[in-house]
């Protein structure tokens, strides 16, 4: 369609072309298209960040409700998934001052508008605070945030827009990608069989690969990096657009518009080792910052480490893996080689971002170095303890 029309613009050209010369000038240009193959790909995304110069106002969020009376959405869990981000969504829900939706979130615009409209009637009937002057002094008002999860999303990224407005923020959990792999795959079967989801599973051969035809899992997958570049954190060179390309055979890679580097969304940025750690003394202060970033009055769950967590690796069948068997260290090979360079654009660019928030900026870096080991390996673990916990 882009040659036909560019071929009739040049065809109808300017009064003093010839029909020859406009001709053999539109053939010329449609070989130039040919030979450039993704150029023009490449450029619609440089000119949509070009063109992006400002932040929505909020003015233009606003309009996203379609209905002033309609409660905004205050934040989203977008990922990733087997990142603990059911958990966080549970421990969330808990909260006094907080509305989940029950559920994950798999909805449009629409349907998120009708849920947070009937928010407002659970609201309401929590109005005895604003009848109880002591209540007000000394209990903060209950259910003040709205919140979903849709790990899906940090994949979709064009639907943040349907689903938040400039202060909306958005929490994504990320894990070291061998242990990833293995998570969402066993969690797979686990689906199979006790879900009734689906039949096939394919051999892990067929998924090590850059596409991602089973159910959002692949080695490509893996690359956690080039889903957070299109969250707009981070201006995107050219160079780097064009790599990207290249990579869009994997789910929701350059599927949808990249987001401006100064969009105004915050993201809060977990480890799957910081929602399980050990440290009690870090564990407050990751339960703190996360906390503030949501803008809370009181404290999360406090003793979130010996919250029970869901953990579908402890089923038992014929077809769950254990990535560290020897099988499958080619397949480990390619994870920690991507892991390793993931790990190198989040921690030199994503985390320097003012829009992002780290609970720990030096245990962050310390568990993403990682990723550029095989944890496999008992050189760099230190011990068989390690990590059977990190598998969980």
């Amino acid at each position: 369609m882009m040659k036909i029309i560019m071929l009739n613009m040049i065809l109808r050209g300017e009064n003093e072309m010839n029909t020859r010369r406009g001709v053999i000038l539109a053939f010329t240009l449609l070989g130039m298209i040919q030979l450039l193959g993704n150029s023009y790909f490449l450029s619609r995304f440089i000119k949509d960040r070009q063109n992006n110069n400002e932040a929505p106002s909020a003015a233009s969020a606003s309009k996203k409700n379609h209905n002033d009376e309609t409660p905004t959405l205050d934040f989203a869990i977008i990922g990733f998934a087997k990142t603990g981000t059911t958990f966080l969504h549970d421990i969330l829900a808990n909260h006094s001052q907080v509305i989940m939706y029950d559920d994950e979130f798999w909805g449009d615009g629409e349907a998120l508008r009708s849920w947070l409209n009937e928010t407002v009637i659970v609201q309401k009937t929590n109005n005895s605070w604003l009848d109880d002057e002591t209540k007000r002094k000394e209990e903060p008002q209950p259910a003040t945030r709205r919140g979903i999860k849709c790990p899906r999303i940090v994949k979709e990224t064009a639907r943040l827009d349907q689903i938040l407005v400039n202060t909306s923020r958005v929490i994504v959990g990320v894990r070291h990608p061998v242990l990833w792999f293995e998570s969402l795959y066993n969690y797979r079967i686990w689906q199979k069989y006790q879900k009734k989801r689906f039949n096939r599973v394919p051999p892990i051969k067929y998924l090590h690969t850059n596409r991602t035809e089973w159910l959002g899992l692949s080695t490509g997958a893996a690359r956690f990096d080039l889903y957070l570049k299109q969250l707009g954190k981070v201006p995107v060179s050219a160079d780097e657009l064009q790599k990207m390309t290249r990579m869009n055979k994997v789910d929701g890679v350059m599927n949808s518009t990249i987001h401006h580097e100064q969009h105004p969304m915050k993201v809060f940025l977990y480890t799957m080792e910081q929602i399980k750690d050990n440290n009690t003394q870090r564990l407050l202060h990751f339960q703190h910052t996360l906390q503030q970033f949501l803008d809370l009055d009181t404290p999360l769950l406090q003793d979130l480490a010996s919250e029970e967590k869901v953990n579908v690796n402890d089923f038992e069948h014929s077809e769950i893996i254990n990535i560290c068997d020897e099988q499958y260290r080619d397949l480990r090979n390619t994870l920690v080689w991507q892991g390793k360079h993931a790990s190198e654009w989040i921690r030199s660019k994503f985390m320097k971002s003012k829009d992002v928030i780290v609970s720990d900026v030096v245990f962050m870096n310390e568990v993403l170095e990682r990723w550029g080991d095989d944890p496999c390996e008992k050189t760099v673990m230190n011990s068989s303890e390690v990590l059977r916990q990190s598998k969980k």
